[in-house]
């Protein structure tokens, strides 16, 4: 980039230009003192405002590439079973590339997956219409586990010692032993006399063994009435009420998901299984409609990367617009302030150094680019015309971004100006062989000219201080 240089020479206060013309000398002879002057006045170098043109610029490079550019290829990996094109044909949008083999089984997983997702939105609607019936059951779920809780604790209770019978209860029980007891101590007298092959004495042992079963029997029975659960049946007690307990809470917290509608969680999942199934749906239908491939706009066949039968995975076909060139172009990172949307552009391929092209900044991109530790500013141009008549995709260019011009406009040497203040600017005019400070108004500059847009008029004769100028 031409950047404008820092002039330090001959400065003085922004209130001497506004000041006579007089003072104006007086400042030249105080920096010029008579000595000064006589060892210098050979040297003192003059030049004549001049009209002409100066442009700034940015340069870069740059390679060409078409405006629109799409790299096709089947929905899913398979064989080619036509293509209708060779590289090189001119194509309009929505014309037939090619096709993929074996559409039938594209075909099928896009009914399957239809299937899939009308199932799933069944089962969703399901879900919503039957929430009153599905309350209910949980409510007799909830009462049903009451219930059982109920009957656990109940059994718990009678288990425990002082609640298995009642004073009534034990004492007929005592009762009913006594009289036992007594049945069998009097059967056992009678089998005292027990004569095996006696069909009587026979019928008095068999007598005598019931009495004495009944005996424990109702023993036992008295002992149950008045003792208490060993250690594991009072376990299995416990646990049995710790489980109704639980099943209770799961059947409370069911019915209090569905009381005023379907379960949340589970019309989360039968959405979830609706969207998935939708997506299933979306990509089979997307493979389906790719098997055959359709130019997605007009333009020229680049590169076909296969032939009929092969299989191909990912894009194998380039169709690009030449109807518009567009440049890449990158640009050192220090010239960030001197490119912009809309800037002219002017190009000069490497191929065709005595032609330049035009165009202008389409885009820039938000960000430097670094490679090698090289930071640039990169952005694209378009180019004015149909430049693919005589250039091909891929070559390359240096490139001149207009940043400023100026046409017939006053010039001077940026020797001749004398930086007042940042920004403001005066020359030394020759006025009757004497030199006289003016204020200008400075438009662009460069490292070789300055534009004058006031102050000076084309033709006036400046000093450049001791340095010759052309």
């Amino acid at each position: 980039m031409l950047a404008r240089l820092n002039r330090k020479s001959y400065r003085i206060g922004l209130g001497a230009v506004l000041a006579a013309a007089t003072l104006g000398t007086v400042y030249y002879l105080a920096i010029y003192s008579p000595r000064q002057a006589e060892a210098t006045e050979e040297e003192l170098q003059t030049t004549v405002v001049r009209q002409g043109d100066l442009t700034l610029y940015a340069s870069g490079s740059g390679t060409l590439v078409a405006g629109k550019q799409a790299d096709l290829g089947f929905g899913t990996a398979g064989s080619v079973a036509a293509i209708y094109v060779q590289a090189g044909d001119i194509v309009q949008a929505g014309e037939v590339l090619a096709e993929q083999a074996d559409r039938e089984q594209l075909e099928a997983e896009v009914a399957a997956d239809e299937l899939s997702l009308q199932q799933a939105r069944q089962a969703l609607e399901t879900l919503q219409e039957k929430a009153d019936l599905v309350a209910a059951q949980a409510q007799v779920a909830v009462a049903e586990a009451q219930e059982a809780l109920e009957d656990a604790q109940r059994s718990w209770q009678y288990q425990q010692q002082g609640y298995r019978a009642s004073s009534v209860t034990i004492k007929a029980a005592e009762a009913a032993l006594v009289v036992a007891k007594d049945a069998m101590q009097r059967a056992e007298a009678r089998v005292d006399h027990f004569d095996e092959d006696d069909p009587q004495g026979a019928q008095t042992y068999k007598d005598y063994a019931a009495a004495v079963q009944t005996y424990w029997s109702t023993l036992a029975n008295l002992n149950w009435y008045t003792g208490h659960p060993t250690d594991t049946q009072q376990a299995g007690l416990d646990a049995a009420v710790a489980l109704a307990n639980a099943q209770l809470a799961e059947a409370q917290r069911a019915y209090e998901k569905v009381k005023d509608g379907p379960d949340p969680d589970e019309v989360a999942m039968a959405e979830l299984q609706v969207a998935a199934a939708e997506a299933e749906l979306a990509s089979a239908q997307r493979n389906l409609d790719l098997a055959v491939i359709e130019a997605p706009f007009g333009g020229t066949v680049m590169e076909i990367a296969a032939d009929v039968g092969d299989e191909v995975s990912g894009a194998f076909l380039t169709l690009a617009d030449l109807s518009v060139a567009q440049l890449e172009i990158a640009l050192d990172e220090t010239d960030a302030d001197k490119i912009a949307i809309g800037y002219a552009v002017e190009v000069i391929f490497d191929s065709f150094p005595d032609v330049v092209y035009s165009g202008a900044v389409v885009q820039l991109d938000p960000s430097l680019s670094t490679e090698m530790g090289i930071s640039t500013v990169e952005g694209l141009v378009q180019l004015d015309g149909n430049a693919f008549d005589d250039l091909l995709v891929g070559m390359n260019a240096s490139v001149d971004v207009i940043s400023g011009r100026a046409e017939g406009v006053a010039l001077v040497p940026v020797e001749a100006l004398r930086e007042l203040e940042p920004g403001e600017y005066a020359v030394f005019v020759m006025e009757n062989g004497e030199p006289r400070l003016r204020p200008v108004e400075v438009g662009l500059m460069d490292v070789t000219f300055a534009e004058i847009r006031s102050g000076l008029e084309i033709g006036e004769v400046v000093t450049t201080g001791v340095v010759e100028t052309g």
